[in-house]
């Protein structure tokens, strides 16, 4: 093809034609024009779809997120109802009954062991956190892409938040048992007089009694607030799981 031009311009200057020449070299750098920038339309429209197969690819990607942090984190609310559910039986037994010290101890105690009392996961970021460090984060639009980082924002302020509380609860409580030997102790030293003799002691017992509360609400209280925090959190979850969907119905 190359060399049909070429000929086509050697043909032109041999016969003087030098207007025919010239408008003919016109016309051939048009059609170059005209191909380069078909060729460009071509590599945009690709380039386009790419990155919209890669947007759709990463909306799925975080629905899916976000339906396994929500489950993690229903999950947890329920075993926070729990919780409060035995602190509510707690409470209504030491009201109606006057129950010895170490009596109340062990009832704490068997509140504060409520096996799976909180939700405390590592959230499924991992989508999230490629958009960020690819740069592919600029593919989202404004409006979906600021959501998006809220919600990681948001998930790791929560989770932060609690594990930064019941590392303090669980220090506090160590200091407890350390000093005590735990809410059961009293229970397995029948055949230990001097034992007996130290925790019959009135004022250990309420000693013990009083930090064994301040760790029930504390406890209660990073609960109450992880569950408050968590249920806004499912909310935003669900909000942007809608945006996510009609995007992908698009």
């Amino acid at each position: 093809m190359i060399k049909f031009f070429r000929k086509i311009r050697q043909n032109l200057i041999s016969e003087g034609k030098l207007t025919k020449y010239l408008k003919y070299a016109i016309g051939e750098i048009i059609l170059v024009v005209i191909g380069i920038l078909v060729a460009l339309q071509i590599n945009n429209w690709n380039i386009a779809r790419k990155n919209t197969d890669a947007k759709r690819l990463y909306y799925a990607q975080i629905l899916n997120d976000i339906k396994k942090d929500k489950t993690l984190m229903i999950r947890g609310n329920v075993s926070i109802d729990s919780f409060f559910k035995k602190l509510e039986d707690y409470k209504v037994t030491f009201r109606k009954h006057e129950i010895p010290f170490w009596e109340a101890s062990r009832e704490i105690g068997k509140v504060l062991s409520t096996k799976n009392k909180g939700w405390n996961f590592e959230s499924n970021t991992n989508t999230i956190t490629t958009l960020i460090n690819t740069g592919d984060v600029k593919l989202i639009p404004t409006v979906i892409r600021n959501k998006i980082l809220d919600l990681k924002y948001k998930q790791s302020g929560l989770i932060d938040y609690i594990k930064s509380q019941s590392i303090i609860i669980s220090n506090a409580s160590m200091a407890t048992q350390k000093l005590y030997g735990g809410a059961n102790l009293p229970t397995r030293i029948a055949n230990q007089p001097k034992l007996i003799k130290y925790f019959s002691d009135d004022n250990i017992a309420l000693q013990s009694f009083l930090e064994l509360e301040t760790l029930l609400y504390e406890q209660s209280l990073l609960l109450q607030n992880a569950k408050e925090r968590s249920e806004k959190l499912i909310r935003d979850m669900e909000d942007l799981e809608k945006i996510l969907a009609y995007e992908l119905e698009k």
